[in-house]
């Protein structure tokens, strides 16, 4: 028995070498949708990472509210987000620009070309957008929310695209031309979208049938679901109040008879 099991260990490591030299393990792979390198001796660097990380987080809402709200213009947005990104994988292809070779980080070649910048130019992309949506339709906001909003977006548009640089992902120039880019189909996107709203191209969508089983309305441009819930559960709460008063009243006074 003690020399069979010598046996049948060097016969189990001759079939993993034999297996080995056949099918070589492959390197792990990386998630690139939220796989971002920083120096972790840079404690600026580790902020600017987590920053970097909002067109990634943007995603996770858009879809959350898509399921939640069932909101059309939500959708329509994200469609146009959507084409925005494709838009910058062409132009990257076509433009060709390697990303910096400099920095703490090295050389970025695997990650692909870097003109423009994907994240700054989704981040004008939803901040044009949405800012044209605030000031031309969303009438039920203020003015005053309308420019601490604007100016909050713009802000973090901002800060992103810093993010970018700071880590070496980017060059100014690229940053740069991303935000022009995405300002630019942000733009053109919520013109188009307004266009097909004036043709009534957008009310026979939403009146087939697959929008209605999914019940999905078109609501945003004049009404903030916000309040209006916080309205409807300040009414039912009173009324169940109100409800539960009376009932323990009643039962009160038949103990009292």
């Amino acid at each position: 028995m003690a020399s069979i099991i010598p046996t049948v260990t060097t016969a189990c490591t001759t079939v993993q070498t034999v297996i080995d030299n056949l099918c070589p393990p492959l390197p792990p792979a990386s998630l690139r949708f939220t796989h971002v390198h920083y120096d972790d001796a840079d404690p600026w660097a580790h902020i600017m990472a987590w920053i970097s990380l909002a067109p990634q987080t943007l995603c996770i809402v858009y879809l959350t509210l898509i399921f939640s709200r069932r909101e059309i213009e939500t959708i329509i947005l994200f469609v146009g987000q959507l084409a925005s990104e494709v838009a910058n994988h062409i132009l990257k292809r076509i433009l060709r620009e390697e990303r910096p070779k400099y920095g703490a980080m090295g050389d970025r070649d695997s990650l692909g070309f870097g003109l423009p910048s994907a994240h700054a130019q989704f981040m004008a992309f939803y901040t044009t957008y949405l800012c044209l949506w605030m000031f031309l339709r969303a009438h039920h906001f203020s003015a005053r929310k309308r420019s601490y909003r604007a100016i909050g977006l713009m802000s973090l548009t901002v800060i992103v695209s810093y993010s970018r640089v700071y880590l070496f992902y980017h060059t100014w120039k690229q940053v740069l031309l991303g935000l022009f880019v995405g300002t630019i189909t942000g733009s053109g996107w919520f013109v188009i979208c307004v266009a097909v709203r004036e043709l009534g191209i957008l009310d026979k969508i939403l009146d087939s049938a697959p929008f209605r089983w999914f019940y999905v309305k078109d609501t945003s441009h004049y009404r903030s679901f916000v309040r209006d819930e916080f309205a409807q559960w300040s009414v039912g709460r009173i009324t169940y109040l109100t409800y539960f008063s009376s009932q323990r009243y009643y039962v009160l006074e038949r103990k009292l008879r």
